[in-house]
């Protein structure tokens, strides 16, 4: 019998089932949208789908111009994929050989330490101080002849930021290696600094976003790679033949003529994480400031994190924690949704750790 590979990755399972996550427990685990997908265009993106589109191979140019419009980029400098997974692996299956070098900022994204154990680099991790700061000579010092990738969230899974000016030396210093700059912009819509306007600029910058964090639209599914013409043709010798859905590329359109479903959500989220930087510090939790859709918080020393997780899940509210890596050791997170949501969160936290409620 022939053996398969061994697992790249332990995946923990919650006593929360999988049908249980769908509307019945509040789901503050994941960085999903956690509020509802608003009705009335939910169901004009319903109404847009023809009995001969359910039947037929997609047909996704459409959006892909109206994406590169929106990016003000060339059709030839994007490429859309079945989430940005899907488009971070695309880099690292055409430009990631074996015993190359990749360096990856860390804690972040778990997948960039998945994809070099299967494409069989070695992962150079630079790690954050413990007060998060990242001095950036610390991460162009972990670029060396062998280093082939360079992997940057930003925001980061932290929530912190890396200026345009410091990743702009990075990009500069992987240059001069002949390395490549992956840059994953996932949360951008909590914090507009983008590096796409340098793609023309740099040969070796690789753009990576997706519609599941500020869109909202997780389930659908929607990646998409923005970068020089020549990285994106090659980056199509492994492309799936269809990239997306035809439902996904509707949706994708129809939010791109209605920006304001995702502004009102940004919005939304913002003004929630206000309610955690002034309750939770109110009952002794260290709060972790954050350019995305999620907070960490440290428990203070009377408090149980790993108790308080499971006593929040018998309420039906899934937080994720408790964290060990430094520097969220005893941090927990929370993905942010509206005010009343992170108000409920709040209330429930007191009554857990007896002590007296108090809104804002």
């Amino acid at each position: 019998m022939v053996e398969p590979k061994k697992f790249l990755k332990n995946l923990t399972r919650t006593p929360i089932t999988p049908e249980d996550r769908i509307g019945k427990v509040h789901r503050l685990d994941r960085n999903e949208r956690t509020t509802s997908f608003p009705k009335e265009h939910l169901q004009n993106i319903l109404n847009s789908i023809t009995v001969d589109e359910m039947v037929a191979y997609p047909e996704v140019e459409p959006f892909y111009h109206k994406l590169a419009q929106w990016l003000n980029v060339k059709r030839e400098e994007l490429l859309v994929a079945s989430g940005s997974d899907t488009s971070i692996k695309m880099v690292f299956e055409v430009y990631v050989q074996e015993g190359d070098e990749v360096v990856v900022i860390s804690p972040t994204y778990g997948m960039y330490v998945v994809y070099c154990k299967m494409f069989g680099a070695t992962c150079k991790e630079v790690f954050y101080n413990p007060d998060l700061s990242l001095p950036i000579e610390r991460v162009i010092a972990a670029i060396s002849p062998k280093t082939k990738l360079v992997t940057i969230a930003n925001p980061n899974h932290t929530g912190t930021v890396i200026s345009p000016s410091d990743l702009i030396k990075v990009i500069k210093a992987a240059a001069l290696v002949n390395a490549l700059v992956l840059i994953d912009e996932a949360y951008y819509h909590f914090y507009p600094e983008t590096m796409i306007g340098y793609v023309s600029q740099f040969e070796n910058l690789i753009i990576i976003r997706t519609f599941s964090k500020g869109f909202g639209i997780a389930p659908l599914r929607i990646g998409y790679t923005v970068s020089n013409q020549e990285i994106i043709k090659q980056l199509y010798k492994v492309k799936q033949t269809h990239d997306i859905t035809f439902i996904s590329a509707k949706a994708g359109s129809y939010l791109l003529d209605h920006l304001q479903v995702m502004t009102d959500y940004v919005t939304e989220v913002d003004q929630a994480k206000e309610v955690l930087y002034k309750r939770l510090p109110q009952m002794g939790f260290e709060v972790l400031k954050s350019h995305a859709n999620f907070v960490f918080f440290k428990c203070p020393p009377a408090v149980d994190g790993k108790k308080l997780l499971a006593d929040l899940e018998k309420k039906k509210i899934i937080l994720k924690g408790p964290f060990t890596q430094v520097p969220f050791t005893g941090h927990l997170r929370v993905t942010v949704g509206s005010v009343e949501q992170m108000n409920m969160v709040c209330d429930e936290i007191k009554n857990l750790i007896s002590l007296p409620l108090e809104r804002v």
